[in-house]
């Protein structure tokens, strides 16, 4: 008998120390609790906004405004990325993630088109100065579906809060009268709720690759619009507590806009790499 129990305590003590010893071995990436990355989002974008002033016209009778068009920004810009994973519950299965990055860009130029903004037109030739900014905040509650000593497949449910402002300013018409100079201005705020799916394969304790798919369309009131945020994340770890990471991130928003004092809509698209600094504790 006490040789049975001896047995049975030697391969209990065992295959826990073989667990442990396994589960020292994963990335950190699968196990750490707080994951915080920071650095750069090289994207090109495309932005299309447009307003009507008249709330009888509909959406599709207008077109919108190739900012980036129209004010020869072909490159794109670089902005400021930030993303944090927060597993927040005892067993990990859980987590908060949150991401952020705000684009802002004004530009004069030479009119070779006309632009018509709300009932305000700008006519070929003419100078206007044109420009927008665009924050965007995601939050993003996860569940664990299935993991492993090298991988971990997770989704859940998010929002993405997009806040666009934009404005046209110059010598105008309006009903093909000169108006002399006008400033027209539009701000939003538009949350739009997603769905999401991720996965992470650590081969090592060094290399990891996640890809990270979030998309939603949705009508709510007078406003409709949908969402793709989409990235393939490669990470390093050089010590125990960092690491870098590198990405190609694919964002698109749509919406349009039918209330009674504004009509509009925008298409907004960035595309491009992304570099961070890893943090993990």
């Amino acid at each position: 008998m006490m040789k049975k129990l001896l047995a049975i305590a030697i391969s209990f003590i065992t295959f826990t120390s073989l667990f442990s010893q396994n589960d020292d071995d994963k990335n950190p990436i699968l196990t750490e609790n707080f994951i915080i990355e920071a650095g750069w989002f090289f994207p090109s974008e495309n932005i299309d906004l447009g307003v009507s002033g008249s709330t009888d016209l509909d959406l599709e009778d207008f077109e919108n405004i190739d900012f980036d068009e129209t004010l020869g920004l072909s490159g794109g810009q670089n902005t400021f990325n930030l993303h944090f994973k927060w597993r927040f519950s005892k067993t990990n299965l859980w987590s908060l993630s949150g991401e952020y990055f705000r684009i802002a860009t004004e530009e004069t130029v030479t009119l070779d088109e006309e632009i018509e903004w709300e009932d305000v037109t700008y006519p070929v030739g003419g100078e206007a100065t044109l420009g927008y900014s665009l924050a965007l905040y995601r939050i993003f509650f996860g569940r664990v579906i299935s993991r492993g000593q090298k991988h971990e497949l997770g989704a859940g449910l998010g929002i993405h809060g997009v806040n666009t402002k934009a404005f046209a300013e110059g010598n105008a018409f309006i009903n093909d009268q000169s108006a002399g100079f006008q400033r027209q201005e539009e701000s939003i705020f538009i949350p739009l709720p997603n769905v999401g799916a991720s996965y992470i394969w650590a081969p090592s304790k060094r290399w990891s690759f996640l890809v990270r798919v979030d998309w939603f369309g949705i009508k709510i009131d007078n406003i409709s619009g949908g969402l793709w945020n989409t990235s393939p994340v490669v990470t390093y770890l050089i010590s125990n507590t960092l690491g870098i990471s590198a990405s190609y991130q694919y964002i698109n928003f749509n919406a349009d806009i039918d209330q009674d004092n504004w009509q509009g809509g925008f298409d907004l698209t960035f595309r491009g790499p992304t570099l961070r600094i890893v943090a993990h504790f």
